[in-house]
């Protein structure tokens, strides 16, 4: 059969009916490959079919015998007006359901609908996971370095993927820009797919303890020099992870404040003096 491609199946079908030159009821189509829409253009591919014209089936003298006479349909017809009659009997109402009382604010739900929720947003993340990881192989190899993403990590509404590559550094990016744009792509792949509010997290060569380890490093520094001088130290854009870790870190400091400063993705942490 010959094959025709289209955007959709509908399109598809569409282009084999023009080219044979007969309506789609009366051609033979046969799906080769489903249509994938990707996301952001990448991983898409169109829908292929093969079609070809029906032949006609041969007419046979019993189902030219077996045809209801003109007079055959008129002894029938008092029949059918008897069976409608009798089906217009009326039925019985149904009873009505009783009305259950809507839990109270406050009350505790039952431990096997958290239990049978939380099985079910594990699963989704766990099936939007798989999608991802192909997905990242293709957004990097797109930019020219070779990976292999892993599931490392999997709950209910978060998960950790580790970005194995011999180029870290590639994806890494210049001050973790380039694995932190991804993370925020990712996490918009993961919404997509039928896991939303997923907190993502990308990883490489251990990345991300190196970049928790600086950043504590970084909060000391900064501290120092709010002391010292008097005045407030405005860091680097960065993640929302890496900030609450230096809120974290210095919420309890006598001699310094922290505050959040300007907006995604370009938000930044601010050390001002206490007093």
């Amino acid at each position: 059969m010959p094959l025709y491609s289209g955007k959709t199946i509908d399109e598809a079908e569409r282009k084999a009916a023009s080219e044979l030159g007969k309506p789609l009821e009366q051609l033979v189509v046969k799906v080769i490959q489903e249509p994938r829409r990707g996301f952001l253009g990448i991983g898409r591919r169109d829908a292929q079919i093969s079609a070809e014209i029906k032949q006609p089936a041969p007419k046979t003298e019993s189902a030219a015998q077996s045809a209801p006479t003109p007079q055959a349909q008129n002894l029938k017809r008092p029949a059918v007006k008897q069976a409608k009659k009798a089906s217009a009997k009326p039925t019985a109402k149904a009873r009505p359901k009783a009305n259950r009382p809507a839990p109270h604010d406050g009350e505790e739900q039952d431990p096997a609908v958290i239990k049978a929720r939380h099985a079910a947003n594990l699963k989704k993340v766990q099936s939007a996971g798989k999608q991802l990881t192909g997905y990242l192989q293709d957004v990097f190899q797109a930019l020219g370095v070779e990976t292999t993403p892993q599931v490392k990590q999997v709950a209910a509404h978060e998960i950790t993927v580790d970005i194995q590559s011999p180029a870290s550094g590639r994806v890494i990016g210049h001050h973790g820009r380039r694995i932190n744009a991804m993370e925020q792509l990712a996490a918009a792949f993961m919404d997509y797919h039928g896991a939303p509010k997923t907190a993502v997290v990308l990883d490489t060569s251990d990345y991300r303890q190196r970049r928790r380890e600086a950043l504590h490093e970084l909060a000391e520094r900064s501290v120092t020099e709010v002391v010292a001088s008097g005045q407030a130290v405005f860091l680097d854009p960065m993640p929302a992870r890496e900030r609450k870790q230096l809120h974290r870190e210095l919420e309890d400091n006598a001699h310094v404040r922290t505050y959040s400063h300007g907006r995604e993705p370009y938000r930044s942490v601010v050390i001002a003096p206490r007093n």
